[in-house]
């Protein structure tokens, strides 16, 4: 493993651990002025049923859960085993670990329209964390032929992580722990496959060359 594998893999070992769990214990705990930004953020944020909202309603599906593992699942029937092994881990175990935290914190949803509200707890955002998690292995994918361009999609958990805000269903907090966990489980799972074709090959490859 290169020195800017380690350092790679470190850095998402220490934001899980020094940024998403300090957020998850304050969220569990409800601590007040996390729950006012929150709040606030929520409240002036929220758009009204209308031709905005639509939009946002459509981006919004770049990272429903169900399309990102159908998605994944057909990528991983055209690629060679070990990349198809590479996608199906990254991309469901992202979920597995959203659908954890969900569980242990339990976070009641800030739904203005209930009728239309997921019954899932709020936090994290599985919205985001499938979808950084899924296009991360996208741009991982594509590097070998759109070369620095393929970094570009790593602007799509954004716009689903803001359209989740922006259409009242989760809150702030919720979808940046669902970008950080998701980004973080995918570039730790990119490391390890890198590594493992480094070790492979002999010499350090770059990762644009492909996994």
């Amino acid at each position: 493993m290169s020195r800017a594998e380690r350092g790679a893999l470190l850095a998402s070992v220490l934001v899980l651990l020094g940024l998403v769990l300090p957020l998850t214990v304050l969220v569990r705990d409800a601590w007040p002025p996390l729950k006012d930004l929150d709040d606030d953020t929520t409240a002036a944020l929220t758009l009204p049923h209308g031709v905005g909202h639509d939009v946002v309603l459509g981006l919004t599906q770049l990272g429903a859960p169900l399309l990102l593992e159908i998605a994944a699942i057909v990528i991983a029937f055209r690629v060679r085993r070990k990349l198809a092994a590479y996608v199906l881990v990254t991309v469901f175990g992202a979920e597995l670990l959203s659908t954890l935290l969900k569980e242990l914190v339990s976070r009641v949803r800030p739904c203005v329209d209930a009728a239309s509200c997921p019954g899932t707890s709020s936090y994290p955002s599985g919205h985001a964390t499938g979808a950084a998690a899924f296009w991360t292995v996208v741009a991982v994918l594509l590097l070998p032929r759109l070369g620095p361009r393929a970094w570009a999609l790593l602007a799509v958990p954004l716009v689903v992580a803001a359209s989740r805000v922006l259409l009242g269903v989760h809150y702030l907090s919720d979808v940046l722990a669902g970008l950080l966990v998701g980004g973080c489980w995918a570039a730790a799972w990119t490391v390890l496959l890198a590594a493992l074709r480094d070790q492979r090959a002999g010499r350090d490859v770059p990762l644009e060359e492909g996994l």
